[in-house]
């Protein structure tokens, strides 16, 4: 696989860690959503499964009738980066999706440690790795573990700008109590961006209750739009597509996209552009 050159100068990489303390919260889900409409609106995306679960790498690469991990022996995928048993470039997966591409996830992290305990000394690792690829993407999203680890660490390292979903439940709520103070002592190395309220029921009272107390809790860090929790999110991860592709006109897709738009800054007059240098590039 080779990565070609733009045409058009490009504006600086943003990078950003996805990181969730609690499993359950959408965090994968939300990462994919995000790489596509960023994808959608013409620019260029690098996704990294950082996760031993590999979801983002099933749904992008596909998974097997069993739902089991689809291993492919010749395929390289960010453990074997990480052991630098194959370069950054090779690791860049075209998807199905323009401008969307996967460095793949591997059960093989689980066990990485314990074949090479140096790599718990060396959270530079990943980002000496994968840092000459982002003059070639706009956006860099690397899909965390939900555990605090030694990948984790190497995570925001690598993008130092963490992004946090959660759920307006209580044990998520007491999941970013552990969570932001942790992020907070890391002020050389990384920074709480935002913090997303994913998966919200706005017909709920508890909801709303505990949406308004994360809000209080963490004053400006919390994005302003909410993604509510519909069928249509469910419907599309079982589809293996992404909303947009599934229900582009449900409030998840346009709760999606408006928070797009905050987090990253988007404008209309951004994506035109994105779009035009596309059509240009052929």
């Amino acid at each position: 696989f080779i990565i070609h050159h733009s045409t058009f100068t490009r504006p600086m990489t943003r990078a950003y860690s996805l990181l969730s303390k609690k499993g359950g919260v959408g965090k994968t889900t939300f990462t994919l959503n995000c790489a596509h409409a960023l994808a959608f609106s013409g620019f260029r995306v690098l996704l990294v499964d950082l996760d031993a679960q590999a979801n983002l790498t099933k749904h992008l690469l596909g998974q097997g009738r069993d739902g089991a991990f689809p291993r492919d022996p010749a395929r390289p995928d960010i453990s074997r980066l990480l052991q630098q048993r194959c370069g950054a470039e090779e690791a860049c997966l075209p998807t199905a999706h323009a401008g969307l591409h996967l460095i793949a996830g591997s059960p093989d992290l689980d066990d990485l440690l314990l074949l090479n305990p140096r790599l718990a000394r060396e959270p530079s690792r990943l980002r000496a790795l994968i840092a000459p690829l982002y003059p070639h993407y706009d956006y860099v999203l690397v899909d965390c573990p939900p555990v605090l680890n030694w990948l984790t660490r190497m995570a925001l390292m690598a993008a130092g700008e963490v992004i946090v979903p959660t759920q307006p439940e209580a044990y998520a709520l007491q999941g970013l109590g552990d969570l932001v103070p942790w992020l907070d002592k890391m002020t050389s190395t990384a920074r709480l961006y935002r913090i997303v309220i994913n998966m919200h029921r706005a017909n709920t009272q508890l909801h709303q209750s505990l949406a308004a107390e994360i809000e209080a809790a963490y004053p400006g860090r919390v994005a302003r739009q909410r993604v509510r929790l519909t069928i249509d999110l469910a419907e599309a991860a079982r589809a293996g597509l992404s909303i947009f592709e599934h229900a582009p006109a449900s409030l998840a897709a346009l709760d999606l996209y408006a928070l797009c738009f905050e987090l990253f800054g988007l404008s209309p007059e951004a994506i035109r552009e994105r779009m035009a240098a596309r059509v240009a590039a052929g």
